[in-house]
């Protein structure tokens, strides 16, 4: 039987684990948060919710503070899990949709990028502690990993792979491009190069269009990209989804299927983002062996890559140096600075937890001003 370690129970985390509850009978969940109470109550609803379809899995729910990294580590040390999956984040992105209007546009407009200390700091720790554990679990990031996991990457603490952003919008695509076609989706495959970027442009106010990305459509086989005009597939497929955080349950979808091809080798050909702390997403293999970028003949890994780096340039981050450090650029660090009071241009990765508690008092000072409880 396969082990895996989740830490957080927020949406995606909750999604996962009612998903895993009713599919795979096989692994053996351990179920972290740091309110372990929250973890209890997670893992009762999955089981509960399983036994409508006659299964019965057996959750284990327990008290994790990442930030205590000796602790994390003992625990995987002592637990050895095939598998760990980081579905913690410490201020969740659609918070700033309770502000009035104008301001959310205008903090919008800075890019999720832009609270990337928030983003970072729990799943830099976890990593760590994997890399002091001695273990070698696949390790799965779910927090922004088009951006967090190639900082991870730079300060030698890639994850494995990512979930979400290129691969909520590659079976949006499938989806569009079936429903043009009037075919089945089964039919249609794709190959795409693409950054968060290109999931919040048509979702979110303020955000800049161009970014560049790499899209080829095939229909049983045969390539046919240049019926279409690849912009409009983009952004109409995102337009799919309807507004708000319903989308989660395909993040969680997400998860568990980069999981199973993983722990269970099943070579499978999808998208993910972060594949070995590289930016942006991609289509990738994934196996026993890890996360494999594999792309067409009409683009390379560095076109690729390029290419992502471009994109996260209109998602606040203007450069990811080698040594780990981070630049934002300089219309999001202006909109930070004049709307949140948060005035920082550049942080080290080990800097993100203590810029994360700041960004935190700084929009509890500014929803405590516009929110009503």
């Amino acid at each position: 039987m396969k082990k895996v370690l989740m830490v957080g129970t927020g949406d995606v985390g909750k999604h996962l684990l009612e998903f895993a509850a009713r599919d795979e009978p096989n692994i053996k969940w351990i179920v972290g948060d740091v309110d372990e109470e929250r973890a209890r109550w997670a893992c009762n609803n999955a089981e509960i919710g399983a036994a409508h379809h006659g299964k019965h899995p057996k959750f284990k729910p327990i008290q994790v503070d990442l930030f205590n990294i000796e602790e994390t580590t003992e625990l995987i040390q002592s637990e050895k899990p095939d598998a760990i999956i980081n579905c913690t984040v410490l201020h969740t992105w659609h918070l700033i949709r309770q502000l009035p209007d104008e301001l959310y546009a205008k903090i919008s407009s800075a890019g999720l990028g832009a609270w990337l200390p928030c983003q970072l700091a729990l799943g830099l720790n976890f990593s760590k502690s994997i890399h002091e554990s001695g273990q070698s679990p696949y390790f799965i990031n779910t927090s922004l990993s088009c951006l967090t996991n190639p900082v991870m990457g730079k300060v030698g603490l890639a994850p494995t792979i990512g979930i979400g952003n290129v691969d909520l919008i590659a079976p949006a695509v499938l989806t569009y491009v079936a429903q043009q076609k009037g075919i089945e989706r089964s039919r249609v495959e794709t190959f795409q190069v693409c950054h968060h970027q290109h999931w919040v442009y048509p979702r979110e106010a303020g955000y800049q269009e161009g970014a560049p990305y790499f899209l080829k459509i095939l229909i049983d086989g045969e390539d046919v990209t240049s019926e279409f005009d690849t912009d409009e597939v983009m952004y109409n497929s995102v337009k799919l989804y309807g507004t708000g955080i319903g989308f989660t349950t395909v993040s969680a979808s997400s998860a568990l299927k980069n999981l199973k091809a993983m722990i269970y080798d099943q070579n499978l050909r999808t998208h993910s983002p972060g594949p070995n702390g590289l930016p942006g997403g991609y289509p990738v293999l994934l196996n026993a062996s890890g996360a494999e970028v594999i792309l067409p003949n009409e683009i390379t890994i560095d076109e690729a890559i390029k290419m992502n780096v471009e994109s996260g340039k209109l998602d606040s981050i203007e450069e990811i140096k080698e040594d780990g450090t981070v630049v934002f650029t300089d219309y999001a660090y202006e909109i930070m600075k004049d709307s949140l009071g948060f005035d920082c241009k550049s942080f080290h990765a080990w800097e993100s937890k203590e810029l994360a508690f700041e960004q935190m008092a700084c929009f509890k000072q500014l929803a405590d001003k516009y929110i009503k409880n």
